[in-house]
């Protein structure tokens, strides 16, 4: 097959005079002139791509200004176009040092096995939460919370909503992962529906398995889902049962006091009175952890 032979068309003296007019406004900007020194560019290519380094040039405008992830103005949220030389002049993706910032703050996301935390709370920690402002009765909590993520203690976290009880076992759930342990975060009413889904074809094994095997784990929200008798006892009970007997930290979440979720568990399909299966239910939650209670006002709100 007969190579195509391709002319260049030639410019015309309007044009060749453009871009010589651009070239030398390159070789002056101090950004582009930063560009070439960073990325170890050859200067020829000032002569021979000029028009793609002016494109780079515009599309790096808004990046100039920027002052973190939440003004990003690029098409990507924390990554600019950036200029390579690989025997020609290529367009990469590049994260931006803020980008950069948040990679090196979340790299422990990779231990989790299973996450449905917010991802507000990605970077969160015990040590990040400004206590000055906080109440005497929170001050406890947030002890007794440290405490328990140091010594590796279960923890049962109830009281009303938005009072930071999710915001607190993050907290925990990253200090374990930054340790390189394998963690698991699941808001439960969700990890029950995911659960159903996937009944027939047992898919749910695979996560439950996940669960069972974190050397850290968050049930956040339990008692918020429509119960029945199969996530109670086919899902909830061994998993408590597995984590219990392998003495594997696990902490909870509820808007429900113990007695209130002992009566959450009770009553399953056309009102069915399970007062023994509930009653395990708890009774193995109150023996793998230590209750605590926080309540005031809805956090989020002033969010």
């Amino acid at each position: 097959m007969e190579a195509l032979n391709i002319k260049e068309i030639p410019m015309t003296d309007e044009q060749k005079q453009e871009t010589q007019s651009l070239q030398n406004e390159l070789r002056k900007d101090p950004v582009v002139v930063e560009l070439f020194q960073r990325n170890k560019l050859d200067e020829r290519y000032l002569k021979t791509s000029p028009w793609k380094i002016h494109a780079w040039r515009k599309s790096y405008e808004p990046c100039l200004h920027c002052t973190g992830l939440n003004q990003c103005k690029q098409r990507v949220k924390g990554y600019y176009d950036d200029l390579e030389d690989n025997g020609i002049l290529q367009t990469i993706q590049t994260p931006c040092k803020f980008q950069q910032v948040y990679m090196n703050e979340t790299a422990h996301l990779e231990k989790f096995s299973v996450n449905d935390m917010p991802s507000n709370m990605y970077t969160v920690s015990f040590a990040k939460i400004n206590l000055l402002k906080e109440t005497e009765e929170y001050l406890l909590v947030w002890e007794a919370c440290r405490s328990a993520n140091i010594h590796n203690q279960g923890l049962y976290l109830h009281g009303t909503m938005g009072s930071g009880k999710t915001h607190l076992s993050a907290c925990a759930a990253n200090d374990h992962a930054r340790k390189n342990e394998t963690v698991a975060f699941v808001h439960y009413p969700t990890y029950c529906t995911r659960a159903i889904a996937t009944m027939k074809t047992s898919e749910y094994k695979i996560e439950l398995g996940r669960l069972m095997r974190a050397k850290f784990l968050v049930l956040d929200d339990i008692g918020a889902e429509s119960v029945n008798e199969w996530n109670r006892d086919q899902l909830l009970l061994p998993l408590l049962e597995k984590r219990y007997t392998e003495g594997l930290p696990t902490w909870f979440t509820s808007n429900c006091d113990i007695e209130s979720l002992k009566e959450h568990f009770r009553y399953v399909g056309k009102g069915k009175d399970d007062e023994l299966k509930a009653a395990r239910i708890v009774e193995r939650i109150t023996s793998m952890t230590k209750i605590k209670t926080l309540t005031g006002k809805d956090r989020r709100k002033t969010l």
